[in-house]
């Protein structure tokens, strides 16, 4: 059979998951060339090949996107003949005003954590990312999803980067936030005695504090948190009168699904939506007592697991297998985004 020329537009939650890669590999698969792009309405994609291969890709389109996608429609239609030598990415367009669905923050990947031990440019890297995992909603600036739309966008790609970045089969094609120990964002500590910018010292630092019973602010993905030991009474309760938080209880933040099964009841439903890459916050009835003040007499506790490669470096230097993690604001205020905000309402202890 002949060949032919489709034009596929697929709207739905297809930016910042992947899915530009995952459109470039199935392509090649079946023998197709053409070209894949983003815009602000979706992803267009051109495809040209033989109809029963055309028709093969539109269903692994469908059934095998990124775990993170959710596809809304996929719309075909045969347009006239071009040729193609290859199948690319190419620049992304925005001419329309119609919006594509954003991603949400996505929990760093298992292959990310094993990459952060492995990976003499990301060892102990606190913001380590690839196609499948990191932020997404929280540093876009504008669509199409593209690096210069980001807030990365003023941390220029050493070599190594720029390499895994512009390699299709690399894990970290085309990941908007992708960096690493020689052109990253970084940690700083600022406490009363100065401030620290090796990371090292700052998560020391910071293990040190919630150890020895104190409360920490974090800037997390979306804004500032703030943490301390959740089987100390003695800090939680000084983090409710810091919060001017009275009643509603804590959610908790375990270091694994073990230790979380020693202090709770936890379903197998339960324990997936735990471990989704949505690491959503999941109500659990209680099996072993916290600190009385997370929850103020409740039989339930609110329990999730890290989510951020930073969560698993801190319990990494912890004493204790579990701790508060609630957001960064006093009550009734909005949360805390800014360094100067959370200089200002210091909650640390």
């Amino acid at each position: 059979m002949d060949n032919g020329t489709y034009e596929i537009t697929v709207k739905g939650l297809v930016q910042g998951v992947g899915f530009r890669p995952f459109v470039y590999r199935i392509a090649c698969n079946y023998n197709i060339k053409g070209t894949v792009e983003n815009r602000n309405d979706g992803v267009k994609i051109i495809a040209r090949g033989k109809k029963s291969d055309i028709d093969r890709f539109v269903i692994s389109l469908e059934e095998k996107n990124p775990l993170a996608s959710t596809i809304k429609s996929v719309n075909v239609k045969q347009i006239s003949s071009k040729e193609y030598k290859e199948f690319t990415i190419v620049k992304s367009k925005s001419d329309s005003d119609e919006i594509t669905d954003v991603s949400p923050d996505i929990a760093v990947c298992s292959a990310c954590l094993r990459d952060m031990k492995k990976q003499l440019h990301r060892i102990d890297y606190p913001f380590i990312n690839c196609t499948n995992c990191g932020p997404r909603f929280s540093i876009i600036k504008d669509l199409p999803y593209d690096r210069d739309k980001t807030t990365m966008n003023v941390f220029q790609m050493c070599d190594v980067c720029a390499g895994e970045y512009s390699d299709v089969m690399d894990r970290r094609f085309h990941a908007q936030p992708v960096a690493c120990l020689s052109c990253r964002p970084h940690y700083e500590l600022i406490s009363k005695s100065g401030k620290t910018d090796s990371f090292e010292k700052v998560l020391n630092k910071t293990s040190t504090v919630i150890n020895n019973g104190g409360i920490v602010s974090v800037k997390g993905i979306g804004g500032y948190f703030m943490a301390c030991n959740a089987l100390n009474e003695k800090a939680v309760k000084q983090l409710r009168q810091s919060k001017l938080r009275e009643g509603k209880p804590f959610a908790v933040m375990f270091n694994g699904i073990e230790t979380l099964r020693e202090y709770a009841i936890v379903t197998a439903e339960e324990q997936e939506l735990l471990q989704s890459w949505r690491r959503p916050i999941v109500l659990l009835k209680s099996r072993k007592e916290l600190a009385f003040s997370v929850s103020l007499g409740f039989d339930t506790v609110g329990a999730m697991l890290p989510y951020m490669p930073f969560h698993y470096l801190l319990f990494s230097k912890l004493n204790t297998p579990v701790i508060v993690l609630t957001s960064g604001n006093i009550l009734d205020e909005p949360i805390i985004i800014t360094d100067e905000e959370a200089s200002k309402k210091n909650f640390s202890r």
